[in-house]
């Protein structure tokens, strides 16, 4: 969760896209847009299995106004690794 948090502050689509789930993964992704990230509050995660959940608000910046994103996001684990299947913004 966090590396895929700072992969979107330095914009590194490669590494988002790999770590995506191939059954919910964009064909691109386009970051052009995106805001200045501030910082990432984790305010609740839980496993069970293979399966995980996190609750989290990224912080950003946008001309003068500093903002958050809240998402509970949902990541299950092949293989040993960690993989985002998707999130629901708040």
């Amino acid at each position: 969760m966090r590396s895929r948090y700072s992969a979107f502050v330095k914009q590194i689509t490669n590494y988002l896209l790999k770590t995506w789930h191939s059954s919910t993964r964009p064909m691109m992704l386009d970051l052009s847009d995106s805001p200045d990230w501030l910082k990432l509050q984790v305010m609740s995660s839980e496993q069970k299995g293979d399966k995980g959940k996190v609750h989290f608000r990224a912080f950003y910046k946008e001309g003068a106004d500093v903002d958050f994103m809240e998402e509970y996001s949902d990541f299950v684990r092949e293989q040993g690794r960690w993989f985002y299947l998707s999130g629901k913004v708040k």
